[in-house]
């Protein structure tokens, strides 16, 4: 029976399926959650275990993805997403502000208006002013984005393939169909939201849903060559960089090692949020058949959750075990180093 040793205040997971190449595989899996604050954070009660599978903010297909899935073959980099609000600083009402997610060389700004609208009128569509707010969601359902069912009979549809689940895209609607529909919240401010349009920019801190772009172009070709020659293996096609689930701007070419520097502004009602990732080292060991292996665990995904007040770590790493699957009898996680982090 496999045995798991957990010597550590986080949570472990394993899974074991093909590879990408359909070689059996084991993988381990480790998430640290951490309280969110200024400079000092610590361990957290409460530790979050690794998600088993995709969770979406409301239901699958009508709503964006709140938490992608821990259980897949493996991140050629490090993701970092969050989830969260914006927040008018020291609680004033705004029209509009300017959120950060900044960690080692990487940044991502969104400009978040308050509530705008479509107005017809002589000239065309124009927007309405941004209504004050104190707090707003940044979810894709209020970015740039949409889709447009002309004839669902004949499959006419048009729509957004990054964000099929937002606001502001034009499809085939007239300008009286456009008239009070909502205006998108969220901007990057070097592409601002001119007007109505098929080709506006979707802008989130979020996880990309596995049927969006640009994550659907990776995911091989699944047809009938695929059905008799490969079926039920990944496609020759299919491309790794599909597990990558966050923006281009803060999906990293490297996987972070810890000690790098990090700016959260305006996503929370306490003001900034700076501090450096914690450096974590893991000695984690798999025993097959009696022969025990070494696994270097990497990072592949930072998700940030101020509202929550807190932040986790996901690491991983995989070893090869093709026909000695009932063999995998001992898997050991022991810290070796863990810096960064009160623990009193």
């Amino acid at each position: 029976m496999l045995q798991l040793k957990n010597n550590t205040p986080f949570k472990p997971g394993m899974a074991l399926f093909p590879d990408q190449n359909g070689v059996d595989t084991f993988y381990a899996i480790m998430k640290a959650t951490f309280t969110l604050g200024d400079k000092k954070f610590r361990i957290a009660e409460e530790q979050v275990p690794p998600f088993p599978a995709d969770e979406y903010w409301d239901k699958p297909g009508e709503s964006s993805l709140r938490y992608a899935s821990d259980m897949h073959l493996g991140k050629l980099s490090t993701d970092v997403v969050l989830n969260g609000q914006a927040w008018a600083p020291k609680g004033k009402m705004a029209q509009y502000i300017d959120t950060a997610v900044m960690v080692a060389d990487r940044q991502k700004v969104i400009r978040v208006f308050g509530d705008r609208w479509f107005i017809k009128g002589f000239s065309g569509l124009s927007i309405t002013e941004p209504e004050p707010f104190e707090s707003l969601p940044i979810v894709y359902e209020r970015a740039f984005g949409g889709t447009h069912i002309i004839d669902e009979e004949k499959g006419k549809i048009k729509g957004e393939a990054r964000n099929p689940i937002g606001i502001g895209f034009k499809g085939k609607h007239s300008a009286s169909e456009l008239d009070r529909q909502p205006v998108p919240n969220l901007e990057d401010p070097a592409r601002p939201f001119k007007g109505v349009t098929n080709s506006g920019l979707p802008v989130c801190y979020g996880f990309i849903a596995p049927n969006w772009m640009p994550r659907l172009k990776y995911a091989g070709t699944y047809d009938e060559t695929w059905q008799k020659k490969r079926m039920p293996y990944l496609p020759e096609d299919f491309d790794m960089r599909f597990f990558s689930a966050a923006c281009p701007e803060l999906t990293f070419d490297r996987y972070l090692e810890g000690g790098e520097p990090v700016e959260l502004h305006n996503v929370s009602p306490l003001g900034p949020i700076k501090f450096t990732l914690p450096v974590c080292k893991f000695n984690v060991s798999v025993q097959i058949k009696g022969k025990t292996e070494k696994l270097a665990m990497k990072c592949e995904t930072v998700l940030f959750e101020p509202d929550e007040n807190r932040f986790s770590i996901v690491w991983r790493d995989s070893i090869a075990c093709d026909k000695k699957t009932l063999n995998v009898e001992q898997v050991t996680f022991e810290i070796d180093t863990l810096s960064g982090v009160v623990t009193n």
